[in-house]
C-alpha cells in the first residue's frame, strides 16, 4: 500500500512565516491517503484534503473510501473543499465511530457534523449541493470494512481511543496473495493512560507502521514549565515508542504536531525520539506534509 500524508498538524492550520516556519513538517490539519491498485482510502478530512482533493480531481473518476477517527474540526474542516465532491458521477463511502449523539438525534453523526458545518450560517455552499453521491454509516468497536481491488484487499478494523467526545483508530491489513500481509495503524487523537492502552495494543499489533498522537513533549504533558495537558486526549513521543515496543512495531511516525512547534522545535522532538527509540531497536521520523511511504 502506498501511503501519502496530506496533513499532519493538529488543532488548527498553521501557515509557515517568516518569524515562525512550518515548511518542514507541514501546516495543514489531519489527513491520509492510502493507495493500493485501483482502489483510494483517506484518512480523515482535516485542511490537508483539500490538496488531496486537487490531485484526485486530475483523474477522469474518482470513488474513494472515508475513514474518520472523529468529528472535532480540525479532522473535517478540509470536505467543504474537497473538490471531487462537487464532480456528478463520483462516488465516496464515509465511515466513522459512533459517538454519543445530542438528545433526540436519530441518524449518523458524521454526516451530522459535515452537513452542520455546511450549514448556510458557515459555508455558502451546503453538502446536499455536492452532485458526487455519497454514503454514511458508522462503524462498531472490532468490526471490518474491507475494501477490495481485482488483486488485493485491504482490510480495515477501529477501535476505541481515549479522547474526549471519543475517537477511533484504524488498523489497515493488506492482503495480498504469494506476498506477506502489510499491517498501517492511525492511533491520533489519544491519550496515553496510566498503563499500555489494550486498544492501542490491538489494532497496532506488529504494524509495519504506527502513525501515533505526539501532540506534547513529556515535559508539556505534565506541566514542567507551562500548564499541564491532562485530560487534553493526545499524548507524547514517549509513550508512542513505549505503546510501539509492547506492540511489535517495525516503524513510528509522530503526528499531530502543535500548533505552537516550529519546525525547529519539531526536530528537536524528533532528534530527541530518534534517539530513544534507536536504543529500543524502533525506526522513529517526525510525519511530515506529502511524506509519501510504501509498506
Amino acid at each position: 500500500m502506498k501511503i501519502k500524508l496530506w496533513g499532519t498538524r493538529g488543532s488548527i492550520p498553521t501557515p509557515s512565516t517568516s518569524a515562525f516556519l512550518t515548511n518542514q513538517y507541514g501546516g495543514d490539519t489531519t489527513c491520509l491517503s492510502i493507495e493500493f491498485d485501483d482502489q483510494i482510502i483517506i484518512l480523515d478530512g482535516g485542511s490537508g484534503l483539500r490538496l488531496l482533493g486537487m490531485e484526485l480531481a486530475k483523474r477522469k473518476a474518482c470513488k474513494a473510501s472515508f475513514f474518520f477517527t472523529h468529528v472535532h474540526w480540525d479532522h473535517i474542516q478540509g470536505f467543504p473543499f474537497f473538490v471531487p465532491g462537487f464532480i456528478p458521477g463520483n462516488h465516496f463511502d464515509l465511515y466513522g465511530p459512533p459517538l454519543a449523539n445530542t438528545h433526540g438525534f436519530v441518524g449518523n453523526i458524521l454526516e451530522k457534523a459535515l452537513r452542520g458545518q455546511q450549514e448556510d450560517l458557515n459555508f455558502p455552499v451546503q453538502l446536499a449541493d455536492m452532485p458526487a453521491s455519497m454514503t454514511f454509516r458508522d462503524l462498531t468497536d472490532g468490526e471490518v470494512v474491507t475494501v477490495k481491488s481485482a488483486q488485493a484487499e485491504v482490510r480495515v478494523s477501529a477501535a476505541p481511543l481515549n479522547h474526549p467526545g471519543g475517537c477511533f483508530g484504524y488498523r489497515l491489513e493488506e492482503h495480498r496473495a504469494g506476498h506477506p500481509v502489510k499491517i498501517l495503524c492511525l492511533a491520533t487523537d489519544t491519550e496515553h493512560l496510566a498503563h499500555l492502552n489494550p486498544n492501542v495494543q490491538r489494532i497496532a499489533q506488529n504494524a509495519d507502521l504506527l502513525i501515533y498522537d505526539a501532540q506534547y513533549t513529556p515535559e508539556e504533558y505534565d506541566g514542567i514549565g507551562t500548564h499541564n495537558h491532562i485530560g487534553w486526549g493526545h499524548s507524547t513521543w514517549a509513550w508512542a515508542i513505549k505503546e510501539a515496543k509492547a506492540a511489535g512495531v517495525k516503524k513510528v511516525l509522530l503526528t499531530h504536531h502543535d500548533p505552537l512547534h516550529d519546525d525547529a522545535t519539531i526536530a528537536r522532538i524528533e532528534e530527541a525520539a530518534q534517539a530513544h527509540g534507536k536504543r529500543e531497536g524502533i525506526e522513529v521520523q517526525a510525519a511530515a506534509q506529502f511524506m509519501e511511504i510504501e509498506i
